[in-house]
């Protein structure tokens, strides 16, 4: 009896050992079967090229561009060479692409009104970015150094008022001529007046002395 329960133990611990021996041979088939797997998923660009990151640098490689950048307030059509090139929003940017080595005008303009509100010279002279800003609307900065409170109009149109020594902004004014006149705020007599044209995209400045 005794030799019967070894042969029968010694065969249970075999057809363990067996179970074992699949079992580990199994696992490696799978480590074998996803090492395969990754090394073809890491080879597939050499079959399917490379990425389109990785592309679109290429692609950007010799090739000079021109970022238009629109601070102005309001949606603007961008020219270049006064050919147009795209409606830009406000606080937008775009690319323009594949540009010439040569100086180049760029020009924005009101959508519907085809006023030019800015403009701009660039000497692209290599392959690389270049970078165009159309700051916010012409501003007027006013500036009392009359020695009295002023009243302060623009196109009849009251503004604001002005302590001795203060200076303060007229701020987005549309392009065209615009009077000034500053009155006393004591009694309202006029002490001084101007006239503005605001013809460029810039600030502009008027001291009252």
């Amino acid at each position: 009896m005794l030799s019967n329960y070894k042969k029968t133990n010694a065969r249970s611990q075999m057809i363990k050992m067996k179970k074992r021996g699949m079992s580990l041979i199994f696992s490696i088939g799978i480590l074998v079967v996803m090492g395969i797997l990754v090394f073809s998923l890491i080879n597939c660009e050499s079959i399917f090229g490379p990425s389109s990151e990785e592309t679109t640098e290429e692609d950007e490689e010799g090739e000079a561009r021109i970022i238009v950048y629109n601070n102005y307030g309001e949606a603007l059509n961008i020219y270049m060479d006064g050919e147009f090139q795209f409606l830009l929003g406000h606080k937008g940017n775009e690319k323009i692409r594949n540009v010439s080595l040569n100086e180049h005008t760029l020009e924005a303009k009101k959508p519907n009104a085809n006023t030019t509100i800015d403009s701009e010279t660039i000497d692209v002279t290599s392959y690389t970015d270049y970078t165009w800003t159309i700051d916010d609307a012409p501003d007027i900065n006013v500036s009392n150094q009359y020695g009295k409170t002023l009243k302060i109009y623009m196109d009849d149109t009251y503004q604001f008022d002005l302590v001795d020594e203060e200076d303060r902004w007229i701020i987005d004014v549309a392009f065209g001529e615009h009077f000034l006149k500053a009155v006393k705020a004591a009694d309202g007599k006029e002490v001084a007046s101007t006239t503005i044209d605001v013809e460029e995209n810039k600030d502009y400045s008027w001291v009252i002395e």
